[in-house]
C-alpha cells in the first residue's frame, strides 16, 4: 500500500511467521514447522542458491594471493554423465547452478554483506567444488542481472542431496523462523524480484593445480560493513551463445577439437564449457527463459590477465584472416561454420568475490 515502507513489511513478516510458528506448533512438531515455511517461501527448487555463503570446507582449491578459489575439478575425479547426455557427444563432467539477481541500484554493498555473513555447511558436502558470486562489471538496462551466484557441483546427485538435505534448510534462514522471516524481509528490501535459475552442465573442465592452505581452514572470512562493495577476488568471462536447434554436438565438437593455451598465461584458473539444462527445474526439456544455450565460463585472478590473453587471441585471429586473404589458408571457413550453428552471442564479464 500507499506509504508503506520496507521495515514495516520485515515486523509483519516476523510477526506473521510467528504467529503461523505458535498455531501449528499445537499440531505438528518444530521441525515440520520450519520445513514448511522454508519451503513456502521458495516457490521451486529452482531457487536454492538465493543463499550459498562462506564456509569451512576441505575440498581442493587454489590460493590467489589472499584469496582461495576452490578449484572447478579434482585432480581424482571422472567424467559423469546424465540421462540428458545421452545424446549429446560430448558427457558432462560438472553441473552447475546459477541463479540471476537485479539488486536494487544503491543496495549492492548490502546485499554483498548478506551473503558474506551467512553460516553454511556447503563446502564440506560431497561433491562441492566451487562458488562464486559474480557482480556484473559494466552497464546494462534494468531488466539485466547484475550479480550472479555460482556453485560447481561433481554431479547433479550432489546437488540433489545438498537440496533435499539438513544443509538447505540451515542456509535458508539459519534454522529459525525469524531467520525466515529476515531472509524474506533482506530479498524485499535489496533485490527487484526473486532470482532466477540457470542449469548448466560442465564440459571439457581446464584448471590450474592448486593445494589447500596450511592453516587447515576451508574457506575463510570476508569482512564487510554494508556500506562498502568487498574487493574483487578474481575476474570471471562468460561468452553466451544461442546455438541452432540440431546444431548442439557441431559447436561442442569445435570446443573439444581446439588446441587450447589457456593455461599458458599468467593468472588463468580454470576454464568450462556450460550446456543448459532446462529452465526453472534441472533438466524439465523446456526452452531456457534468455535463449542462451551454451556458455563459455573462464576464471582469471584479474582483469588485466584476462586482457592480456584476448589481446593475443585478437592478434592470432587476425593473422589467420590474413592468411585466408593471401589464399594460404587451408581452405576452411570457421566464421562461416560458426553462422551455420550460433544465432547470437553476448559477452559478459564479472568481478568475482566470496
Amino acid at each position: 500500500p500507499k506509504g508503506t515502507t520496507v521495515d514495516s513489511i520485515e515486523t509483519f513478516l516476523l510477526n506473521f511467521t510467528m504467529r503461523m510458528f505458535k498455531i501449528l506448533s499445537s499440531v505438528v512438531t518444530t521441525t515440520s514447522v520450519f520445513a514448511l515455511l522454508a519451503f513456502s517461501s521458495i516457490p521451486s527448487s529452482s531457487d536454492a542458491f538465493v543463499m550459498l555463503p562462506p564456509s569451512k570446507a576441505t575440498s581442493p582449491k587454489t590460493r590467489i594471493g589472499a584469496t582461495e578459489l576452490r578449484s572447478l575439478s579434482s585432480p581424482t575425479s571422472t567424467e559423469t554423465s546424465s540421462p540428458s547426455d545421452a545424446a549429446s557427444a560430448i558427457p558432462s563432467s560438472r553441473f552447475v547452478v546459477q541463479n540471476r539477481f537485479r539488486v536494487r541500484e544503491g543496495r549492492e554493498a548490502a546485499f554483498e554483506k548478506r551473503w558474506a555473513d551467512r553460516e553454511s555447511r556447503l563446502g564440506t558436502l560431497d561433491g562441492f567444488r566451487f562458488f562464486c558470486m559474480l557482480r556484473k562489471v559494466g552497464g546494462g538496462d534494468d531488466t539485466d542481472p547484475n550479480y550472479v551466484s555460482c556453485t560447481v557441483w561433481e554431479n547433479y546427485e550432489n546437488f540433489e542431496a545438498w537440496r533435499t538435505g539438513d544443509a538447505f534448510k540451515e542456509a535458508h534462514g539459519g534454522g529459525t523462523v525469524r531467520g525466515v522471516a529476515s531472509m524474506l524481509a533482506a530479498s524485499l528490501r535489496n533485490a527487484k524480484g526473486k532470482p532466477k535459475p540457470a542449469f548448466w552442465r560442465g564440459l571439457l573442465p581446464e584448471v590450474v593445480a592448486g593445494t589447500p592452505p596450511p592453516d587447515g581452514e576451508g574457506w575463510r572470512r570476508v569482512e564487510a560493513d554494508g556500506e562498502t562493495k568487498i574487493p574483487a577476488d578474481c575476474f570471471v568471462a562468460m561468452n553466451r551463445f544461442s546455438v541452432r536447434p540440431g546444431m548442439e554436438d557441431a559447436f561442442e565438437g569445435r570446443f573439444a577439437a581446439r588446441e587450447s593455451v589457456l593455461k599458458d598465461y599468467d593468472g588463468f584458473r580454470g576454464f568450462l564449457l556450460l550446456r543448459r539444462d532446462g529452465d526453472k527445474k534441472a533438466g524439465d526439456g523446456k526452452e531456457p527463459d534468455d535463449g542462451y544455450t551454451h556458455s563459455t565460463f573462464s576464471v582469471w585472478t584479474s582483469k588485466d590477465s584476462f586482457d592480456a590473453w584476448m589481446s593475443d587471441s585478437k592478434k592470432t585471429a587476425a593473422e589467420s584472416a590474413s592468411k585466408k586473404e593471401d589464399g594460404s589458408s587451408d581452405g576452411k571457413d570457421d566464421n562461416s561454420e560458426k553462422k551455420k550453428t550460433t544465432i547470437h552471442l553476448f559477452a559478459t564479464t564479472y568481478s568475482s568475490i566470496l
